[in-house]
């Protein structure tokens, strides 16, 4: 259960015990009334937390989970009264998030959705200066289940055993969901595929489907004078998308295979992309996602309002994908919910933009664009109407030709909203390459990242894991107390004039030292393993933010799981990050 915090209160969500608390299946209703507990902040709250029929009135193996206010003193409050509960036992587990959540959420009764629906800032926006909102459709307005990636995990091995490629072998793969996530970078010479922190620094390195050892990783991603690689060129390829969990699952069984002979690692996952890619073209894919729609595509009943509320407030909102008209229009009747020969959807949006060919879209090249004549499901392709084509842009070309068209560029689109600048444009998409990082690199887009990810963490954030983070701060603090003490040892005999290699007490101190290290790597994997059984947090590497958490920082002004969880925020509204935090900061500073 997950609770909200009033400015100027502290509430804390008590439940039975955190075994009791799952994840929710996608269709059930997570809210439970476990009862409350709020208590004002001040004096009287210092003592209550500290009475012994405080401690008597609230049931032991508890977990509180606590939202702060915006004001960093009322947070770090909070935290001291709350943490008070954990020294006298009386709670497993507490829940500090650093951002509060979205305003509307108060309006509801608190429960585990509050939290997975919340939209995150990385960087200030207002939302009043946006004049159009665009939107990708494939893993940002549809999201997949597992059956979809399964259509092309076994139409790439059909076409892998067409290459070449050992069948009896092939046949064996399997597609596990969980092998790995967004934000790792493929090795394509050496058959590694990598998680980094956001300094690139490697610390998880798997060769095919076997775990690098800490002296194999460092052998071959530490350089001689002891820098890392940059990881860019054609040796590397980053998992920008979900689409990319079938390709990475696909090389990493291969590499297994031709370990024992054959072609080329990077020879393999040229292989494995070109078949993946081939099941995206020649219906493998989307036929079958045609026929029975619903069995592939997660619907979302927030979507057509979310696209409403924005064109209610005057923004212009337009669609870009990938995607030719005919799966696009597939999709899009599922998501409104109507049959494949309505084109009802087009009317949610002021311009469409199909086949767009991203990331060439947000370039300077030359592109034609055509409109795409919707009259059929296949979509006919037409030069524009009016001459000369230059003249592009404005509700009367609009009129003339239609809403919908195929390829071109930013430059077509930017006359058809009307925009003066590139600022005046929030696009939502989920590939951090093609949609954020290139758009907000070469246009100044302000961009929204979808990452689906995000909520089973924030569910694990608030049930699962702070009975391990105590612990890994407690490993932590003896490591270093460990630490201190060979430290000062040497310290003191180096004074005195002593050999520190000649001490009668070193040995016992770097043995308990060793040892206190081992128990903190044993805890930390612990923790990471509660999040993910291979790679750990999505946003964490190790003590640091991962590289994919710097790429959501560096290139996403706001960032949650859905997008219809923008329908929860006003389309008006200026969104602002946490304060950002030096290792020298004070966390009890008053804000400037």
């Amino acid at each position: 259960m997950i609770l909200l915090v009033p400015y100027r209160t502290l509430v804390i969500t008590i439940a039975p015990s955190p075994h009791e608390i799952r994840p929710a299946a996608a269709s059930e209703n997570v809210a439970r009334p476990y009862p409350l507990v709020t208590l004002p902040l001040g004096d009287v709250c210092h003592n209550y937390l500290c009475s012994k029929g405080a401690r008597a009135r609230i049931a032991s193996q508890a977990v509180a989970c606590i939202y702060s206010s915006q004001q960093s003193r009322a947070r770090t409050m909070m935290r001291r009264r709350a943490t008070l509960l954990l020294q006298a036992g009386v709670l497993q587990a507490l829940v500090m998030p650093r951002q509060p959540p979205i305003k509307t959420a108060l309006r509801a009764a608190p429960d585990m959705e509050d939290l997975t629906r919340r939209v995150f800032c990385s960087r200030e926006l207002n939302m009043a200066n946006i004049e159009a909102v665009g939107f990708d459709m494939d893993y940002t307005l549809a999201q997949y289940n597992e059956a979809f990636d399964m259509l092309a995990f076994e139409g790439a091995k059909d076409k892998l055993v067409d290459m070449g490629y050992p069948e009896e072998a092939i046949r064996t793969f399997k597609f596990d969901p969980l092998q790995h996530t967004r934000g790792l970078v493929i090795d394509k010479r050496r058959g590694n595929i990598l998680k980094m922190d956001r300094h690139k620094y490697v610390r998880r390195a798997y060769h095919g489907t076997r775990e690098l050892s800490r002296s194999e990783r460092k052998a071959q991603y530490i350089l001689d004078a002891g820098a890392t690689p940059t990881f860019v060129g054609n040796d590397y390829v980053n998992v920008d998308s979900l689409f990319q969990l079938v390709d990475a699952s696909l090389f990493a069984q291969l590499v297994d295979v031709l370990d024992e002979g054959g072609p080329s690692y990077a020879q393999a996952f040229r292989d494995v992309r070109h078949a993946v890619d081939l099941c995206h073209q020649d219906g493998v894919i989307k036929d079958q996602v045609a026929i029975e729609p619903s069995k592939y595509i997660i619907p979302d009943d927030n979507l057509v309002p979310m696209l409403t509320q924005y064109r209610l407030a005057g923004k212009k909102v337009f669609l870009l994908t990938n995607s030719l008209f005919d799966y696009t229009n597939v999709v899009m009747n599922f998501l409104v919910g109507k049959d494949v020969n309505n084109r009802d959807w087009v009317d949610l949006f002021d311009v469409v933009v199909v086949g767009a060919g991203k990331p060439a879209f947000l370039g300077d090249g030359r592109r034609d664009m055509l409109r795409v004549d919707a009259a059929t499901n296949m979509g006919t392709l037409h030069n524009f109407v009016g001459k000369p084509v230059s003249e592009v842009g404005g509700p009367a070309f609009l009129q003339r030709e239609g809403k919908i068209f195929q390829s071109g560029t930013w430059k077509e689109l930017h006359e058809m909203l009307e925009v003066g600048s590139g600022s005046e444009v929030l696009y939502v998409g989920d590939h951090m390459y093609g949609d954020m990082i290139r758009s907000k690199r070469s246009l100044g887009w302000r961009t929204t990242l979808i990452v689906p990810e995000l909520e089973p963490e924030l569910v694990l954030d608030a049930q699962l894991d702070l009975p391990l983070r105590h612990v890994v701060a407690e490993k932590e603090k003896e490591c270093e107390e460990a630490e201190l003490a060979v430290q000062e040892l040497r310290l003191s005999l180096l004074a005195q004039g002593l050999d520190f290699l000649e001490s009668d007490e070193r040995e016992a101190l770097e043995r308990a030292q060793e040892e206190s290290r081992e128990a903190l790597k044993e805890a930390r994997d612990a923790l990471h393993r509660a999040y993910h059984p291979h790679w750990g947090p999505l946003f964490r590497s190790g003590n640091q933010a991962s590289r994919f958490a710097k790429q959501v920082v560096d290139y996403s002004c706001i960032y949650t799981s859905r997008a219809s969880n923008l329908l929860a925020t006003s389309p008006s509204r200026t969104f602002r990050p946490p304060s950002d935090f030096m290792p020298h900061d004070d966390d009890e500073r008053p804000p400037m």
